[in-house]
């Protein structure tokens, strides 16, 4: 081999230099590597940070409720946030069907809410009470918000609190009679589901006493109040549909 083509032999001070490059650089993106590691969540949690929650859906329940169930941490960020927790904090309120939360990036918690709406009024020795189409209880019921809502009678007030599944039953099946006669007569009413062989309604002058099954006999009535109309007048009366096929009247008194 000519001395041309032969190889220069590596200078040994080359190659130290080369490795302490090598291992300063690798020192260096540790070093930088461990400073992200620390100030990454701190500056993620400055850009997420909780500074507005928007809360829509609300009409009964007060904004400072729902704010107060959420128990959102004084400087939380949206990212450590546990959206189904907050769910189940906020329909825990007696008001609140169901809820919906979530985060609107960079800083606001966005919370839906659904409403229950009252469907009636359960009047007790203790009180009135409002409660929705389920039958459960949503507060205490004062005159000036009862408005048209069929009053429903017969009911144990602390078996309704108790979440009863039997007393929940008796009013949804007299709701169900009370949306009949609220219909017809166009004023609020009052159906009395004290007894489980059978519903008593009351609007104006007329009692009515039906089945749980009481469409049919129901029609049936509402086929025949042309005719027997000026004969019922707005005297007291007792109207019976709780026989298939027969609508019996008697006047009271």
């Amino acid at each position: 081999m000519s001395r041309r083509n032969r190889p220069l032999p590596r200078h040994p001070s080359s190659a130290r230099r080369f490795r302490m490059i090598a291992c300063g650089v690798f020192v260096s993106l540790g070093i930088l590597g461990l400073a992200g590691y620390q100030w990454l969540p701190s500056a993620v949690a400055g850009w997420t940070s909780i500074q507005h929650v928007s809360i829509s859906g609300v009409d009964r329940v007060d904004r400072r409720e729902i704010l107060s169930l959420l128990e959102l941490p004084e400087h939380g960020s949206l990212l450590s946030l546990d959206l189904a927790t907050l769910e189940k904090r906020v329909t825990a309120h007696p008001w609140v069907s169901s809820a919906s939360v979530g985060r609107a990036l960079p800083h606001t918690l966005a919370v839906v809410v659904v409403e229950r709406k009252p469907a009636a009024v359960v009047q007790h020795v203790g009180g009135d009470l409002f409660v929705d189409k389920q039958g459960a209880v949503l507060s205490i019921a004062s005159d000036g918000q009862m408005g048209r809502l069929p009053r429903l009678v017969g009911l144990s007030a602390v078996k309704l609190l108790g979440g009863d599944p039997a007393s929940q039953d008796r009013i949804r099946k007299g709701l169900s009679f009370a949306e009949h006669l609220q219909r017809r007569f166009g004023t609020p009413v009052t159906v009395d589901v004290s007894d489980a062989r059978f519903i008593t309604g009351k609007a104006d002058a007329f009692v009515f006493l039906v089945n749980e099954d009481f469409l049919p006999t129901w029609q049936r009535y509402l086929n025949l109040e042309p005719s027997i109309q000026e004969r019922l007048q707005h005297d007291p009366h007792d109207v019976d549909l709780r026989f298939a096929g027969k609508v019996i009247v008697r006047k009271k008194g």
